[in-house]
């Protein structure tokens, strides 16, 4: 009789151990109508969630979910809304965004998914605000994006709040009211999901510097937070803290500085020592942004191999004009003497009017030799000169004028024309006859 129990502890370990969790909409942020509308709880409502299949990280298909999490800031006003909640999950292809309208609702309609119910519940979140609906049978996740459909009874109206992620459009929709009232918000409810079975997923690519040292034809899934320094002609360029990459045949709407969804998949191919990844799916922007790795990079000095794929530009070039149909091969001198060749390989650009020109462009390798492929010119603007301690007149120079020029403010107030910056000669953030004091005798010596 011990064996047995003994066997059953054991069967019952193995059984629980196969229970794994996937967080979703992982973030800081709150919105207020899902998945219950709190406010408007005195009505009826049907609220829906879409998580992108880039949302639910490990979870494979054929994985079985059998609870839910959700996370409010307000526990105490959920347990206090007494209405009966009934959630469904249903498969999607991918989501659907909803549009926000002029008066500050949202719409489009809920989507017509088959939901399959399998939790009705009274909401209910412990001390920390977890609230978690365990389903009456599992629900069968097939590895794209998912659909939580919540329909509530009314109950007592309470400002709830719960916690989520900010994506950037609109995947949440409640409907309340004899009305048939509408909200919308871009906050996708934080939801942890547990789930059993599944086939394990590959480990994903995490950094570019991993994609990048891939075989060539190597297939890979992005996990990674790449951000988007350049999109352009169906050219993605990224970058991260390991380094850069390039998606070549990108589609989509990406801005600079968007971080990507993780997730992606795409395949690794070179050419000349030049990496990119060809064929990517599942691409999109998560709503982040990082506009640190997105800025273009001033190249002061000639590029070596890590810079490949690197967004940079080249200040205060001077060219000479005359529109060309694409660019031709030229040589851009760097301030270390050096210069780098610029081409139009990916793009075809009109040699801009002369002028001193910010040449913008994209490390590249051709025929062996690195390469600028120019994205931008814009027009150079001379930068304000930096002050000049005692350079009072702001002529460049110190010299016994700038003694009568700070001699002539100290008596009549009038600081037109000088720089009082330049005339706090003794660095005691004031200027008085002390730094007269200071500056001739700095002319007299050469020293400060």
């Amino acid at each position: 009789m011990k064996k047995l129990f003994t066997l059953i502890v054991v069967a019952a370990m193995a059984f629980a151990a196969q229970a794994a969790e996937c967080i979703a909409a992982d973030g800081t942020n709150t919105g207020e109508y899902a998945p219950v509308y709190g406010y408007n709880n005195d009505y009826d409502q049907h609220n829906q969630m879409q998580y992108p299949a880039a949302e639910l990280p490990g979870m494979a298909a054929g994985s079985e979910i059998t609870a839910v999490k959700f996370y409010t800031s307000t526990p105490d006003l959920v347990n206090a809304l007494g209405s009966t909640v009934t959630v469904s999950l249903a498969n999607i292809d991918d989501v659907t965004p909803w549009t926000p309208d002029a008066w500050g609702g949202i719409s489009g309609n809920l989507l017509d998914a088959a939901v399959t119910a399998v939790a009705t519940v009274t909401p209910a979140a412990d001390e920390d605000g977890v609230w978690t609906i365990t389903f009456d049978a599992p629900f069968t996740y097939t590895g794209n994006a998912l659909l939580i459909d919540v329909q509530t009874v009314a109950g007592e109206y309470k400002s709830t709040y719960f916690y989520g992620k900010e994506m950037g459009s609109y995947l949440v929709m409640s409907t309340y009211g004899y009305a048939g009232s509408k909200k919308g918000q871009t906050v996708l409810p934080k939801a942890t999901f547990i789930y059993e079975g599944g086939e394990v997923p590959e480990p994903g690519i995490a950094t570019l510097a991993e994609a990048n040292a891939l075989e060539d034809a190597a297939e890979f899934t992005f996990d990674g937070d790449a951000v988007v320094t350049v999109f352009k002609n169906g050219y993605l360029f990224l970058r991260d803290e390991s380094g850069y990459g390039m998606i070549a045949g990108a589609t989509g709407e990406f801005a600079n500085g968007q971080v990507l969804n993780q997730g992606w998949n795409a395949t690794k191919t070179s050419d000349d020592g030049w990496v990119w990844y060809t064929g990517a799916t599942e691409l999109s922007a998560s709503g982040e942004t990082n506009a640190e790795l997105a800025a273009a990079q001033k190249l002061t000095e000639f590029p070596d191999e890590s810079m490949l794929n690197a967004y940079v530009y080249v200040e205060n070039v001077t060219i000479s004009g005359g529109m060309m149909p694409g660019l031709p091969m030229r040589a851009l001198p760097l301030p270390d003497n050096s210069s780098i060749s610029v081409t139009s390989t990916l793009w075809s650009m009109g040699w801009p009017a002369s002028g001193s020109k910010n040449i913008y462009g994209v490390i590249c390798k051709v025929d062996g030799v690195l390469k600028i492929n120019v994205v931008d010119f814009q027009n150079y603007v001379e930068p304000e000169p930096e002050g000049m301690r005692g350079d009072v007149n702001k002529s460049g120079d110190v010299t016994i004028a700038d003694v009568t020029a700070l001699i002539d403010y100290l008596l009549s107030g009038d600081a037109t024309n000088i720089s009082l910056d330049n005339a706090n000669c003794n660095l005691d953030d004031d200027v008085t006859i002390a730094d007269v004091t200071v500056l001739i005798d700095y002319l007299l010596t050469g020293n400060w």
